[in-house]
């Protein structure tokens, strides 16, 4: 848009006095005509413009218009992020994405600043991409990867709250390059130590720990897995962050592991119910305590412990070929399997 000066009569609607307009609302006379409001003044704080009506709005619909705007306005990131969180865009998303936003927006909004205020409540006009990337160099030091979440989340609440309307300036987290902060995880659990893990858990989390090798799926799908999920094909997962909906065949093997877990739940509907409350599934903080333990014990006794989610990478990385552990992880391209899944050294052969 031209630069156009609001308050030159020439440019406006006969029956608009320039004077009685209020402030930061221009007129764009070309076409139809269309009236703008922008937040702010001055070409840095100006932002985005916000256009409405035409050569035929009055100056009460105008005032009317403008009052509605800055009734809305949320001068917060916590309250875009609230606002975000009671929006369509919020219920459509998987109930695991929304567990982790609500992580992420408190751990932003409860980050304390040298003000001694928190980060939660400062003006969104105080809001820079200089400030951005100090947040996450800050947060990179405690945790490389909550960090770089927390920025895409912050990314990500600024966009929507942009295609809203709540936040009239440029997204101060869209140039941020969240370039890799930390190599991928590349620990690759030998079969040593994965039977050694198995041998000591308990039996219900030793079940967990070989379902999940044998089918590849995240724990929170395992800890919720129903009754009602064994078809006569295989078991059938809705995975909690995609959505989709996989079926993994039955094996001699799988039958045996869900067998066991079934005559271990009693009458529950889940296979992993909640110790106390069979009419609930085991909650994510019980079985990490639980698999904390595994990991002391395979500790004391001589072998190399390894994180719940490195059995899903085992089982990508035994599996024979990228494509199958690609197909089998529901990953849309190769390269997220490579880069993260498949751990199995490679073996060459010497020259000579």
């Amino acid at each position: 848009m031209a630069h156009l000066n609001r308050r030159t009569a020439n440019y406006f609607p006969s029956h608009i006095n320039p004077d009685k307009l209020p402030a930061n609302v221009g007129y764009d006379p070309r076409g139809k005509g269309r009236w703008y409001y922008r937040k702010g003044s001055g070409r840095a704080n100006r932002g985005k413009a916000l256009r409405f009506g035409n050569s035929k709005t009055t100056l009460a619909e105008i005032w009317t218009h403008i009052e509605q705007i800055q009734t809305d306005s949320i001068d917060t990131f916590r309250g875009i992020s609230l606002k975000f969180q009671d929006s369509r865009d919020w219920a459509i998303l998987a109930p695991r994405t929304q567990k982790n936003y609500q992580k992420l927006h408190s751990s932003i909004c409860g980050y304390e600043l040298q003000s001694g205020g928190q980060l939660g409540d400062a003006p969104l006009d105080a809001w820079t991409p200089g400030g951005v990337r100090r947040y996450l160099e800050k947060r990179a030091s405690i945790s490389e990867s909550s960090a770089a979440a927390e920025v895409r989340y912050i990314k990500r609440i600024f966009s929507w709250a942009i295609s809203m309307d709540y936040y009239l300036s440029a997204n101060p987290a869209k140039e941020i390059k969240l370039t890799r902060l930390s190599a991928p995880r590349t620990h690759y659990t030998q079969d040593i130590d994965y039977n050694l893990a198995i041998a000591v858990a308990p039996l219900i989390v030793g079940l967990a720990a070989h379902l999940a090798y044998l089918t590849g799926r995240r724990r929170t799908d395992l800890l919720n897995l129903r009754r009602t999920q064994l078809a006569d094909d295989g078991i059938e997962f809705e995975e909690s962050k995609t959505g989709k909906l996989t079926v993994v065949a039955w094996s001699n093997e799988l039958r045996a592991v869900v067998e066991l877990l079934k005559s271990e739940a009693g009458n529950s509907m889940y296979l992993f119910p909640r110790r106390g409350s069979p009419n609930e599934p085991m909650t994510d903080s019980a079985f990490d305590t639980a698999w904390q333990r595994v990991r002391a014990a395979v500790k004391k006794a001589g072998g190399t412990p390894c994180q719940f989610k490195d059995i899903r990478a085992k089982h990508a990385s035994d599996l024979e070929t990228e494509e199958d552990a690609s197909a089998s992880l529901r990953h849309s391209g190769r390269s997220v399997t490579r880069r993260h899944y498949r751990r199995r050294p490679t073996k060459v052969v010497s020259l000579r």
